[in-house]
């Protein structure tokens, strides 16, 4: 028996939009997928909507793993580009609740496989919340994995892979991740209700107990302590980021990670690259805005030449770099964050594809959920029930954007504030 499998926007937990919906070109859930990470592809955060190529059906696209789930031949391919290169992939399970109302209980094993030779990578996987719920052991074969846990009651999850301390990095050679489901009746395997947190607490400790005496951080400086030292820009030695690896909130990771790399690499690279081009920042206080759309300035005590080139190098250099480490660091909540990134993903393809003659303010949606408003092949693509997984992903974000109100995102910036030595990010 075949079953038919319908993809949906990632944006709004896998919901279509009501009568606005799309369902993507269909694909045989007992068909292996073999899923590429996109060489584009931007997933060095847990909130970044991860693309990629599929090698069997080139018409399929989707932005969650849990399609792996369904043939046990499937796998994702991904590379590490660099030694500090971290990859997240969306995982979400919402078929648990449905056997948990059977009385079926199922046990899901997440492998990392084909680890280049001479490399160590580790994988995690985190709940909804942020909270760690496994690490990834060696299974003997040259591969980790992990089973979810069983008293956690989350249908959606992140996966990280990372290098493992200093080890080597073969950014050509591909890592591969399977996902594979067992159901059984619970009644045989659980045991009752488990306290999420009490559940929590006892994973994390043994797997403190379980590292190697040269990885468990035997200070007294607490989590939260230690996130600030990394927010700060002080380097953590690898027992800090060992027991960090296991006891922080992901959420609270990735922020103190991003502000700690705007430090560390991402403000003296712009120092370097201002004083090359004669520009005298030593010591002077200045402020860096970035709008939706890329574009730059810089005011402060700068002369306003100095200013205007200022503005030039770092939108020419560093405009991605600025922009991510900003929303890294932001503690919006996924809600804002999607809409935030999906305007500006967006106002970014109209820009290129249309050469700055159409913006999101010339998009339209009627009420069957047809677009219009834009370049008649464009509207025919976005509007087309079988165009590639780059038109879904746009259609399903001028969707979202267009009921909640589009315009309202056109005047967002990021903003940077510098004193001398030292850079902080200014919330929105």
């Amino acid at each position: 028996m075949n079953y038919t499998y319908y993809i949906s926007s990632p944006l709004i937990s896998g919901t279509q939009y009501g009568s606005k919906g799309f369902a993507s070109p269909m694909k045989e859930l007992n068909e292996q997928t073999v899923l590429v990470e996109s060489c584009e592809n931007k997933n060095d955060s847990y909130r970044q909507k991860t693309k990629y190529d599929d090698r069997v059906d080139s018409y399929f696209s989707t932005y969650d793993l849990g399609i792996l789930l369904q043939n046990r031949d499937s796998y994702l391919e991904g590379k590490l580009d660099s030694d500090g290169d971290v990859d997240y992939y969306s995982f979400s399970y919402g078929q648990k609740s449905f056997y948990a109302k059977m009385g079926v209980g199922t046990e899901i094993t997440i492998r990392l496989e084909n680890i280049p030779e001479g490399s160590d990578y580790d994988l995690a996987v985190y709940d909804a919340k942020g909270n760690q719920i496994g690490i990834a052991k060696s299974n003997g074969d040259g591969g980790k994995e992990l089973t979810l846990p069983d008293w956690d009651g989350s249908e959606r999850y992140t996966i990280r892979v990372e290098n493992h301390g200093n080890g080597n990095v073969d950014a050509e050679e591909p890592y591969r991740i399977r996902i594979m489901e067992e159901k059984y009746q619970k009644q045989e395997k659980a045991d009752g209700r488990q306290d999420h947190s009490s559940e929590i607490e006892k994973l994390h400790r043994g797997q403190y107990d379980s590292l190697p005496e040269d990885e468990r951080y035997a200070g007294t400086e607490s989590v939260e302590g230690l996130l600030e030292k990394k927010a700060s820009g002080e380097i953590l030695d690898k027992r800090e980021e060992a027991y960090l690896k296991i006891f922080a909130n992901l959420h609270d990771y990735e922020r103190a990670a991003a502000n700690g790399r705007l430090k560390n690499t991402l403000f003296p690279k712009m120092h370097e690259a201002l004083e090359k081009a004669g520009i005298d920042v030593q010591g002077k206080e200045y402020v860096i805005e970035m709008d939706i759309y890329g574009k730059i300035t810089v005011t402060g005590k700068l002369s306003e030449e100095e200013k205007r080139k200022a503005a030039d190098v770092l939108e020419e250099q560093f405009s991605d770099e600025l922009w991510d480490c900003h929303m890294q660091a932001s503690d919006y909540t996924a809600v804002e964050f999607n809409r935030i990134d999906a305007y500006r993903e967006i106002s970014g393809f109209l820009g290129k594809a249309t050469g700055g003659q159409y913006s999101c303010d010339d998009i339209s949606v009627d009420v069957n959920g047809n677009i219009g408003g834009l370049p008649k092949k464009m509207c025919q693509l976005l509007n087309s029930q079988e165009s590639n997984g780059r038109y879904e992903q746009l259609r399903d974000d001028i969707l979202m954007l267009y009921d909640y109100g589009m315009g309202q995102f056109s005047s967002y910036k990021v903003r940077y504030e510098v004193a001398g030595t030292d850079i902080k990010i200014v919330n929105n």
